[in-house]
Protein backbone atom coordinates (compact mmCIF):
# COMPACT_ATOMS: atom_id res chain seq x y z
CA UNK A 1 0.00 0.00 0.00
CA UNK A 2 1.24 3.50 -0.74
CA UNK A 3 2.53 5.16 2.47
CA UNK A 4 0.70 8.37 1.65
CA UNK A 5 -2.63 6.64 0.98
CA UNK A 6 -3.93 7.26 4.53
CA UNK A 7 -5.76 10.54 3.65
CA UNK A 8 -7.77 8.75 0.95
CA UNK A 9 -8.57 5.85 3.27
CA UNK A 10 -9.76 8.17 6.05
CA UNK A 11 -11.89 10.25 3.71
CA UNK A 12 -13.42 7.16 2.10
CA UNK A 13 -14.15 5.65 5.49
CA UNK A 14 -15.91 8.84 6.58
CA UNK A 15 -18.10 8.71 3.45
CA UNK A 16 -19.10 5.04 3.64
CA UNK A 17 -19.03 4.27 7.36
CA UNK A 18 -22.65 5.38 7.34
CA UNK A 19 -23.31 2.11 5.63
CA UNK A 20 -24.11 -3.51 7.34
CA UNK A 21 -26.83 -5.81 8.20
CA UNK A 22 -26.66 -8.08 11.20
CA UNK A 23 -24.99 -10.82 9.14
CA UNK A 24 -21.59 -10.12 7.59
CA UNK A 25 -21.14 -10.72 3.90
CA UNK A 26 -18.21 -10.03 1.63
CA UNK A 27 -18.57 -7.06 -0.66
CA UNK A 28 -18.99 -8.13 -4.32
CA UNK A 29 -15.69 -6.88 -5.75
CA UNK A 30 -13.03 -8.55 -7.90
CA UNK A 31 -9.88 -7.57 -9.76
CA UNK A 32 -10.82 -5.47 -12.80
CA UNK A 33 -7.41 -5.87 -14.48
CA UNK A 34 -8.52 -6.15 -18.13
CA UNK A 35 -5.69 -8.50 -19.12
CA UNK A 36 -6.69 -11.21 -16.63
CA UNK A 37 -10.40 -10.45 -16.15
CA UNK A 38 -11.28 -13.39 -18.43
CA UNK A 39 -10.10 -15.91 -15.82
CA UNK A 40 -12.75 -17.22 -13.40
CA UNK A 41 -12.42 -15.55 -9.99
CA UNK A 42 -15.94 -15.82 -8.48
CA UNK A 43 -17.69 -12.90 -6.89
CA UNK A 44 -18.18 -13.43 -3.13
CA UNK A 45 -20.79 -16.09 -2.44
CA UNK A 46 -23.29 -13.90 -0.60
CA UNK A 47 -23.86 -11.41 -3.41
CA UNK A 48 -27.58 -12.12 -3.86
CA UNK A 49 -28.85 -14.58 -1.26
CA UNK A 50 -32.39 -15.74 -1.95
CA UNK A 51 -35.01 -16.47 0.72
CA UNK A 52 -35.87 -20.15 1.05
CA UNK A 53 -38.47 -20.93 -1.58
CA UNK A 54 -38.05 -17.50 -3.21
CA UNK A 55 -35.77 -15.54 -5.51
CA UNK A 56 -33.07 -12.96 -5.10
CA UNK A 57 -31.91 -10.32 -7.56
CA UNK A 58 -28.79 -8.17 -7.62
CA UNK A 59 -27.29 -5.45 -9.79
CA UNK A 60 -23.68 -4.65 -8.98
CA UNK A 61 -21.46 -2.05 -10.71
CA UNK A 62 -17.66 -1.87 -10.55
CA UNK A 63 -16.13 1.23 -12.15
CA UNK A 64 -12.34 1.07 -12.44
CA UNK A 65 -9.58 3.19 -13.94
CA UNK A 66 -5.92 2.37 -14.47
CA UNK A 67 -2.78 3.51 -16.25
CA UNK A 68 -0.04 0.88 -16.19
CA UNK A 69 3.02 0.68 -18.44
CA UNK A 70 5.83 -1.90 -18.56
CA UNK A 71 8.86 -2.38 -20.80
CA UNK A 72 11.29 -5.24 -20.14
CA UNK A 73 13.71 -7.24 -22.27
CA UNK A 74 10.94 -9.66 -23.29
CA UNK A 75 7.65 -7.87 -22.57
CA UNK A 76 6.02 -4.56 -23.43
CA UNK A 77 2.65 -3.54 -22.03
CA UNK A 78 0.39 -0.50 -22.28
CA UNK A 79 -2.86 -0.49 -20.29
CA UNK A 80 -4.62 2.87 -20.19
CA UNK A 81 -8.35 2.40 -19.86
CA UNK A 82 -11.53 2.65 -17.83
CA UNK A 83 -13.92 -0.25 -17.24
CA UNK A 84 -17.54 -0.27 -16.10
CA UNK A 85 -18.71 -3.79 -15.27
CA UNK A 86 -22.33 -4.47 -14.37
CA UNK A 87 -23.00 -7.88 -12.82
CA UNK A 88 -26.62 -9.05 -13.00
CA UNK A 89 -27.45 -11.92 -10.65
CA UNK A 90 -30.51 -14.13 -10.20
CA UNK A 91 -30.50 -16.51 -7.23
CA UNK A 92 -32.84 -19.12 -5.83
CA UNK A 93 -32.86 -21.21 -2.67
CA UNK A 94 -34.40 -24.60 -2.00
CA UNK A 95 -33.74 -27.53 0.34
CA UNK A 96 -30.71 -25.86 1.86
CA UNK A 97 -29.04 -25.04 -1.45
CA UNK A 98 -28.28 -21.52 -2.73
CA UNK A 99 -28.16 -21.37 -6.54
CA UNK A 100 -27.23 -18.35 -8.59
CA UNK A 101 -26.44 -17.22 -12.12
CA UNK A 102 -24.36 -14.09 -12.74
CA UNK A 103 -23.99 -12.44 -16.14
CA UNK A 104 -21.47 -9.58 -16.44
CA UNK A 105 -21.84 -6.77 -18.97
CA UNK A 106 -18.45 -5.10 -19.43
CA UNK A 107 -17.68 -1.76 -21.11
CA UNK A 108 -14.12 -0.56 -21.69
CA UNK A 109 -13.08 2.79 -23.07
CA UNK A 110 -11.11 5.99 -22.51
CA UNK A 111 -13.36 7.03 -19.64
CA UNK A 112 -13.68 10.29 -17.73
CA UNK A 113 -11.88 9.69 -14.41
CA UNK A 114 -8.25 10.42 -15.38
CA UNK A 115 -8.27 14.08 -14.30
CA UNK A 116 -10.11 13.36 -11.04
CA UNK A 117 -7.72 10.56 -10.04
CA UNK A 118 -4.57 12.44 -11.04
CA UNK A 119 -5.68 15.60 -9.23
CA UNK A 120 -6.57 13.53 -6.14
CA UNK A 121 -3.11 11.94 -6.09
CA UNK A 122 -1.42 15.30 -6.54
CA UNK A 123 -3.53 17.00 -3.83
CA UNK A 124 -2.69 14.35 -1.22
CA UNK A 125 0.91 13.90 -2.33
CA UNK A 126 0.28 10.34 -3.53
CA UNK A 127 2.44 8.70 -6.22
CA UNK A 128 1.07 9.47 -9.69
CA UNK A 129 2.65 6.41 -11.30
CA UNK A 130 2.63 6.45 -15.09
CA UNK A 131 -0.14 9.03 -15.39
CA UNK A 132 2.07 12.12 -16.05
CA UNK A 133 3.49 10.43 -19.18
CA UNK A 134 0.07 9.77 -20.74
CA UNK A 135 -2.57 12.09 -22.23
CA UNK A 136 -5.81 12.10 -20.29
CA UNK A 137 -8.89 10.14 -21.30
CA UNK A 138 -7.40 8.01 -24.06
CA UNK A 139 -7.69 4.24 -24.49
CA UNK A 140 -5.03 1.63 -25.14
CA UNK A 141 -4.63 -2.05 -24.26
CA UNK A 142 -1.55 -3.60 -25.87
CA UNK A 143 0.66 -6.46 -24.68
CA UNK A 144 3.65 -7.93 -26.49
CA UNK A 145 5.85 -10.84 -25.43
CA UNK A 146 8.78 -12.27 -27.35
CA UNK A 147 7.71 -15.32 -29.35
CA UNK A 148 3.95 -14.72 -28.95
CA UNK A 149 1.39 -12.80 -31.05
CA UNK A 150 0.58 -9.25 -29.94
CA UNK A 151 -2.47 -9.01 -27.68
CA UNK A 152 -4.71 -6.00 -28.32
CA UNK A 153 -8.26 -5.29 -27.17
CA UNK A 154 -10.60 -2.76 -28.78
CA UNK A 155 -12.81 -0.45 -26.76
CA UNK A 156 -16.50 -1.27 -26.53
CA UNK A 157 -19.12 -3.33 -24.69
CA UNK A 158 -19.40 -7.10 -24.47
CA UNK A 159 -20.86 -9.81 -22.28
CA UNK A 160 -18.61 -11.54 -19.79
CA UNK A 161 -18.62 -15.26 -19.02
CA UNK A 162 -21.82 -16.54 -17.37
CA UNK A 163 -21.18 -17.96 -13.89
CA UNK A 164 -23.46 -20.76 -12.59
CA UNK A 165 -22.83 -21.43 -8.91
CA UNK A 166 -24.27 -23.41 -6.04
CA UNK A 167 -23.60 -23.37 -2.31
CA UNK A 168 -24.74 -25.23 0.78
CA UNK A 169 -24.39 -24.60 4.49
CA UNK A 170 -21.90 -27.05 6.03
CA UNK A 171 -22.09 -25.81 9.61
CA UNK A 172 -24.24 -23.20 11.34
CA UNK A 173 -24.46 -21.89 14.89
CA UNK A 174 -25.47 -18.76 16.76
CA UNK A 175 -21.99 -17.27 16.27
CA UNK A 176 -20.74 -18.74 13.01
CA UNK A 177 -21.53 -20.19 9.62
CA UNK A 178 -19.57 -22.23 7.05
CA UNK A 179 -20.63 -22.76 3.44
CA UNK A 180 -19.25 -24.85 0.58
CA UNK A 181 -19.54 -23.55 -2.99
CA UNK A 182 -18.86 -24.85 -6.50
CA UNK A 183 -19.17 -23.01 -9.79
CA UNK A 184 -18.86 -23.24 -13.55
CA UNK A 185 -18.22 -20.34 -15.89
CA UNK A 186 -19.58 -20.72 -19.43
CA UNK A 187 -17.77 -19.06 -22.38
CA UNK A 188 -20.34 -16.38 -23.18
CA UNK A 189 -17.70 -13.62 -23.05
CA UNK A 190 -15.57 -12.17 -25.81
CA UNK A 191 -11.95 -13.28 -26.22
CA UNK A 192 -11.16 -10.32 -28.48
CA UNK A 193 -12.43 -7.83 -25.89
CA UNK A 194 -10.86 -9.75 -22.98
CA UNK A 195 -14.19 -10.36 -21.23
CA UNK A 196 -13.87 -14.15 -21.40
CA UNK A 197 -11.30 -16.87 -21.99
CA UNK A 198 -13.23 -18.88 -24.58
CA UNK A 199 -13.54 -22.04 -22.49
CA UNK A 200 -15.38 -23.64 -19.59
CA UNK A 201 -13.85 -22.79 -16.18
CA UNK A 202 -14.60 -24.29 -12.77
CA UNK A 203 -14.07 -23.27 -9.14
CA UNK A 204 -14.64 -24.51 -5.60
CA UNK A 205 -14.38 -22.56 -2.37
CA UNK A 206 -15.34 -22.34 1.28
CA UNK A 207 -16.98 -19.21 2.69
CA UNK A 208 -17.87 -18.38 6.24
CA UNK A 209 -18.36 -15.85 8.98
CA UNK A 210 -17.94 -15.69 12.74
CA UNK A 211 -19.39 -13.22 15.22
CA UNK A 212 -16.55 -11.72 17.28
CA UNK A 213 -18.76 -9.56 19.50
CA UNK A 214 -22.09 -7.76 19.46
CA UNK A 215 -20.85 -5.35 16.79
CA UNK A 216 -17.85 -7.02 15.13
CA UNK A 217 -18.01 -9.87 12.59
CA UNK A 218 -15.29 -11.55 10.53
CA UNK A 219 -16.12 -13.04 7.14
CA UNK A 220 -13.94 -14.76 4.57
CA UNK A 221 -13.54 -17.26 1.79
CA UNK A 222 -10.76 -19.27 0.15
CA UNK A 223 -10.76 -21.42 -2.95
CA UNK A 224 -9.24 -22.38 -6.28
CA UNK A 225 -10.23 -22.12 -9.93
CA UNK A 226 -9.40 -24.24 -12.94
CA UNK A 227 -9.03 -21.98 -16.00
CA UNK A 228 -9.88 -23.82 -19.19
CA UNK A 229 -8.79 -21.18 -21.72
CA UNK A 230 -6.72 -18.06 -22.36
CA UNK A 231 -7.88 -14.48 -22.76
CA UNK A 232 -5.78 -14.17 -25.90
CA UNK A 233 -2.98 -15.85 -27.80
CA UNK A 234 -0.40 -13.38 -26.45
CA UNK A 235 -1.22 -14.01 -22.78
CA UNK A 236 -1.34 -17.66 -21.67
CA UNK A 237 -3.14 -18.25 -18.35
CA UNK A 238 -2.15 -20.59 -15.56
CA UNK A 239 -4.49 -23.55 -15.38
CA UNK A 240 -5.00 -23.35 -11.60
CA UNK A 241 -5.20 -20.19 -9.50
CA UNK A 242 -6.01 -19.50 -5.88
CA UNK A 243 -8.15 -16.73 -4.42
CA UNK A 244 -9.13 -15.54 -0.95
CA UNK A 245 -11.05 -12.74 0.79
CA UNK A 246 -11.20 -11.50 4.37
CA UNK A 247 -13.55 -8.81 5.71
CA UNK A 248 -14.07 -7.19 9.09
CA UNK A 249 -17.49 -5.64 9.61
CA UNK A 250 -18.60 -3.17 12.28
CA UNK A 251 -22.34 -2.91 12.91
CA UNK A 252 -23.32 0.64 13.80
CA UNK A 253 -26.96 -0.55 14.00
CA UNK A 254 -28.70 -3.78 12.94
CA UNK A 255 -29.11 -2.20 9.51
CA UNK A 256 -26.09 0.05 9.17
CA UNK A 257 -22.38 -0.67 9.22
CA UNK A 258 -18.92 -0.48 7.62
CA UNK A 259 -16.64 -3.08 6.05
CA UNK A 260 -12.86 -3.33 5.67
CA UNK A 261 -12.06 -6.07 3.16
CA UNK A 262 -8.98 -7.63 1.56
CA UNK A 263 -9.18 -9.67 -1.66
CA UNK A 264 -6.29 -11.55 -3.23
CA UNK A 265 -5.55 -13.98 -6.03
CA UNK A 266 -2.40 -15.76 -7.20
CA UNK A 267 -0.67 -14.93 -10.47
CA UNK A 268 -2.96 -15.66 -13.41
CA UNK A 269 -0.66 -15.14 -16.42
CA UNK A 270 2.09 -17.70 -17.10
CA UNK A 271 5.70 -16.76 -17.77
CA UNK A 272 5.44 -13.02 -17.10
CA UNK A 273 7.71 -10.84 -14.96
CA UNK A 274 5.40 -7.80 -15.18
CA UNK A 275 3.82 -6.86 -11.82
CA UNK A 276 0.44 -6.15 -13.44
CA UNK A 277 0.26 -9.80 -14.52
CA UNK A 278 1.30 -11.25 -11.16
CA UNK A 279 -0.56 -11.81 -7.91
CA UNK A 280 -2.86 -9.05 -6.66
CA UNK A 281 -4.01 -7.85 -3.24
CA UNK A 282 -6.75 -5.24 -3.04
CA UNK A 283 -8.22 -3.29 -0.13
CA UNK A 284 -11.88 -2.28 -0.12
CA UNK A 285 -13.31 0.28 2.28
CA UNK A 286 -17.08 0.26 2.12
CA UNK A 287 -20.31 -0.63 3.78
CA UNK A 288 -23.92 -1.57 3.39
CA UNK A 289 -27.38 -0.57 4.53
CA UNK A 290 -30.30 -2.97 4.88
CA UNK A 291 -33.71 -1.52 4.06
CA UNK A 292 -36.87 -2.53 5.91
CA UNK A 293 -37.94 -4.49 2.81
CA UNK A 294 -34.85 -6.72 3.14
CA UNK A 295 -33.07 -5.13 0.19
CA UNK A 296 -29.40 -4.27 0.76
CA UNK A 297 -27.51 -1.29 -0.64
CA UNK A 298 -23.70 -1.64 -0.80
CA UNK A 299 -20.85 0.69 -1.77
CA UNK A 300 -17.07 0.63 -1.61
CA UNK A 301 -13.79 1.98 -2.92
CA UNK A 302 -11.08 -0.51 -3.94
CA UNK A 303 -7.34 0.33 -3.80
CA UNK A 304 -4.37 -1.68 -5.04
CA UNK A 305 -2.48 -2.70 -1.89
CA UNK A 306 0.38 -3.93 -4.06
CA UNK A 307 0.97 -1.01 -6.39
CA UNK A 308 0.92 -1.80 -10.14
CA UNK A 309 -0.54 -5.28 -9.55
CA UNK A 310 -4.18 -4.26 -10.15
CA UNK A 311 -6.17 -1.18 -11.28
CA UNK A 312 -5.41 2.10 -9.52
CA UNK A 313 -8.93 2.48 -8.14
CA UNK A 314 -12.34 0.83 -8.45
CA UNK A 315 -15.67 2.21 -7.24
CA UNK A 316 -18.31 -0.37 -6.34
CA UNK A 317 -22.05 0.21 -6.03
CA UNK A 318 -24.68 -2.50 -5.68
CA UNK A 319 -28.25 -3.29 -4.75
CA UNK A 320 -29.65 -6.73 -3.98
CA UNK A 321 -33.14 -7.64 -2.92
CA UNK A 322 -35.09 -10.81 -2.05
CA UNK A 323 -38.50 -11.81 -3.36
CA UNK A 324 -40.41 -14.22 -1.13
CA UNK A 325 -39.84 -15.42 2.42
CA UNK A 326 -36.76 -14.08 4.18
CA UNK A 327 -34.46 -16.43 6.07
CA UNK A 328 -32.71 -13.69 8.11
Amino acid sequence: MRPAMLPRILLTAALVATAAPAAAQLLPVRDQNPLVRGAYVPLPAALAPAPDGGLGFAANVQWSNTVNLADTATERMTVDEETVETDLTLSAAAAGWQLRATLPVIHRGAGVLDAFIDDWHRFFGLPRGDRPSRPRNIYAIDYQRAGLPTLEAPAGTALGDLALEGGRVLADSATGRLEGWVGLEAPTGSRSRLTGDGALDAAAWLAGETRLSAVWTLAGRAGASYVGGDAGAGLPFRRVLGFASLALQWDATPRLGAVLQFDAHSAIARGSSVNFLGRAIELTIGGRYRLASGAVFEAGVVEDVEVDHSPDVTFQLGLRWPVGRSTR
